[in-house]
């Protein structure tokens, strides 16, 4: 898709501390082998579009870190190509540090381009979609906007902090409020729009120096309202998980241990690429025991592991037990030590026969290079 450009927005996701202290959501691992934003970039990779922006708010260190060479996301290495957009101004103004101030920084997407169509996906939202058919069907209804939406059971248990929309008997958004934890079914915006590029260009230009603090969602509804350019709503009927708690992020990795769940993200025809590392496949000692969990590449398991995610390069001695619990990478539990309900940061030490454990409602959390 020569005429569209992909931008992975990295400033629309939540800050969950302590687990984003060091890190964007985006740029976190998930599932001991991924990071959010590979769903991000391989549903952009996947559905054809070779072009991408990456939107950085801070912590470009991490960024860059799990980008690598960004090759792994590039299908078309003649034209394809992945730039870091940062805002470096707005590095001193907290405030004024919002994806449109980015794109105004980093104009080049707006005024450079000859793509005619812009695509911006989120960070922080796990999902495998096909964006070709959500911008066919923008392109051959005339839209100047569209918002994927999607249906949502209780609101106060998802899609926290992003927007519910109103849609009106045509499809497009009569009214959009923050999701404040109201209860209730209802249609969740999944930050995921398609935008005519001489309409977005238009739209930072008349209303992006009025307010530096503006956001791109908030634009849009400030649009729709009021600008002349009604957005319309594709409603999303996939698997889609917004990572918006320390425990949601908890319980939707465990989630994906279910069948179910892990067949509607991952897909044959529709792989999730990442950074790859050189490193051995993991090792078992005689006495390990491992039960429904994943084990990532590089891990040396002596211990019992049941019911838990370790990321690579991670040693569980022998005697140590792991249950319902996540290790980052490069992490080592100590011989006869009980980790149960608890996310242990990377480079962290748990001593030999430590107990270390959280509750299910509230995880226990190990900060980065702890020694307990």
């Amino acid at each position: 898709m020569s005429d569209v450009i992909g931008i992975v927005n990295f400033h629309c996701s939540p800050e969950i501390e302590p687990l984003t202290l060091s890190r964007p959501l985006g740029s976190t691992s998930f599932l001991g082998r991924y990071a959010c934003c590979d769903f991000a970039m391989s549903n952009l990779c996947n559905s054809g579009i070779s072009t991408m922006g990456i939107l950085v708010k801070d912590h470009q260190r991490s960024i860059l870190k799990h980008l690598g060479g960004m090759d792994a996301w590039t299908t078309n290495t003649k034209i394809g190509q992945e730039i870091i957009m940062y805002n470096e101004p707005a590095h001193l103004y907290p405030s004024s540090n919002t994806d449109i101030n980015n794109i105004k920084e980093n104009d080049w997407v707006l005024y450079d381009s000859t793509a005619s169509y812009i695509v911006v996906v989120p960070a922080h939202i796990i999902t495998n979609i096909d964006l070709r058919p959500i911008i066919k069907e923008h392109i051959e209804r005339k839209e100047k906007i569209t918002i994927v939406g999607i249906k949502i059971k209780n609101a106060a248990e998802e899609f926290l902090s992003e927007q519910l929309l109103k849609i009106d008997e045509n499809g497009y958004e009569e009214d959009a409020y923050v999701n404040l934890g109201l209860s209730g079914p209802a249609i969740a915006s999944m930050a995921i729009y398609v935008i005519n590029r001489t309409v977005l260009a238009e739209m930072i230009n008349k209303y992006g120096k009025r307010n530096l603090a503006l956001d791109l969602r908030t634009l849009i509804y400030i649009i729709s309202k009021e600008g002349g350019y009604k957005a319309h709503v594709h409603i999303f009927d996939g698997y889609a998980r917004c990572i918006d708690t320390f425990k949601h992020y908890m319980d939707y990795s465990f989630e994906l241990f279910s069948k179910e769940a892990s067949k509607k993200l991952f897909k044959p025809d529709w792989p999730i690429y990442t950074l790859t590392h050189d490193t051995p496949p993991a090792l078992y000692g005689e006495d390990a025991i491992v039960s429904n969990s994943f084990i990532a590449n590089g891990s040396l398991i002596e211990g019992t592991v049941i019911n838990s995610i370790i990321a690579r390069n991670v040693k569980i001695e022998k005697g140590a037990v792991v249950k319902n619990s996540i290790v980052f990478s490069s992490s080592k539990i100590g011989n006869g030590a009980h980790i149960e309900n608890t996310l242990i940061d990377k480079y962290s030490t748990i001593s030999c026969s430590r107990i270390v454990s959280g509750d299910k409602d509230e995880p226990h959390y190990v900060a980065q290079g702890s020694i307990i």
